[in-house]
């Protein structure tokens, strides 16, 4: 791990003096930053999210990948998906980031199932269990931002709330678009799915 700052020495629990530091997991999901003694520091690869996995036994299951990708996503800049999350200021609440295990009980008391694909409720918000939630992989895929509308198909979408025929919900199942978005249209607040 990195040394940040050495903080002095203290009394180990065997009464013998120790000096500490405060060092920096080096891991690119975590980057969390802990104190040590300064001779386990320079051993230690990471602060213990490395071992994460040991704790729980499902580092090979669906939702641990999903916990892991949600990760990448938000904090690691390297990763591909990076500019469509962290990089425009989507967040995951502390609870989740720090631990899967707090994300997985939230999963399993929510409907999660292996089929189902997480989602944020709204796409400018945060992983946080008030925006998140399990849906199918084509809900899901309706949402994303690359759907692309001409304004052709726009105005028929206005032209049929107009008539009064057809609720948002209704709308949002026919082009197979969010009904949040529908909303945004019918209201002329866009025209292209660029949310």
């Amino acid at each position: 791990m990195k040394l940040i700052k050495k903080l002095g020495t203290r009394l180990s629990e065997s009464g013998h003096l120790v000096s500490w530091g405060l060092y920096q997991c080096p891991n690119p999901i975590c980057n969390k930053q802990v104190e040590r003694p300064l001779s386990d520091g320079k051993k230690c690869k990471s602060c213990g999210c490395q071992q994460g996995n040991r704790i729980h036994n499902e580092s090979r299951t669906k939702l641990y990948r999903v916990w892991i990708a949600m990760k990448q996503r938000i904090l690691n800049p390297n990763c591909e998906a990076y500019k469509d999350y962290g990089g425009r200021g989507i967040t995951i609440c502390q609870e989740w980031a720090n631990s899967y295990i707090k994300f997985r009980d939230w999963a399993l008391e929510n409907g999660y199932a292996d089929k189902l694909t997480l989602d944020r409720i709204f796409n400018d918000n945060d992983y946080e269990p008030s925006n998140c939630q399990w849906i199918p992989n084509k809900e899901n895929a309706q949402k994303t931002r690359r759907t692309i509308l001409t304004l052709k198909l726009v105005n028929e979408i206005r032209d049929l709330w107009n008539m009064g025929i057809y609720t948002i919900k209704e709308l949002a199942e026919i082009y197979s678009i969010n009904k949040n978005y529908i909303g945004k249209l019918i209201r002329n607040e866009r025209w292209r799915n660029d949310a």
